[in-house]
């Protein structure tokens, strides 16, 4: 029996998701600022966390980084915001201070990186729902920096 390969992504299809990943944060900046839809906010906001902390780890920027820290606020807060009608204002803070993290951090992350990280995204939504391990994974631990060094 064959072995099935990876499924890789065509150039087109790779600006394709760069430019709807780039949809995706805009409508996470507005869900979180603005929006009464926690679905939406939890949606947009974890996508474009998930690609950016993807993005990061993959160009180096360490555990304890200010804006990493930041993004794993946000995170945790769109993890415990995930089914919830209501949008507690402490809650749509951190998430908004995650996205901003994002912003500044943006300038200093590899398009490839972003790109890369935006099609692993799209990648693994066809297969499921992203999950709170699945950003754990992205993020490592203390203690396996510490063992590296």
């Amino acid at each position: 029996m064959k072995r099935r390969q990876p499924r890789t992504l065509s150039l087109i299809e790779r600006a394709l998701i760069e430019q709807a990943w780039h949809q995706t944060a805009l409508t996470a900046q507005i869900h979180a600022l603005y929006g009464d839809n926690s679905d939406g906010m939890v949606n947009a906001a974890g996508r474009v966390l998930y690609v950016v902390l993807g993005a990061a780890i993959a160009d180096g920027f360490a555990y304890d980084h200010p804006e990493i820290r930041i993004i794993r606020g946000a995170v945790n807060a769109v993890h415990d915001q995930a089914g919830e009608a209501e949008i507690p204002a402490t809650r749509r803070a951190s998430i908004v201070s995650g996205l901003e993290a994002v912003e500044r951090l943006m300038p200093d992350l590899a398009r490839r990186s972003l790109i890369t990280a935006a099609c692993d995204l799209t990648l693994k939504m066809k297969q499921q729902h992203i999950h709170y391990s699945d950003f754990q994974a992205l993020i490592p631990s203390p203690q396996k920096e510490s063992e590296c060094t």
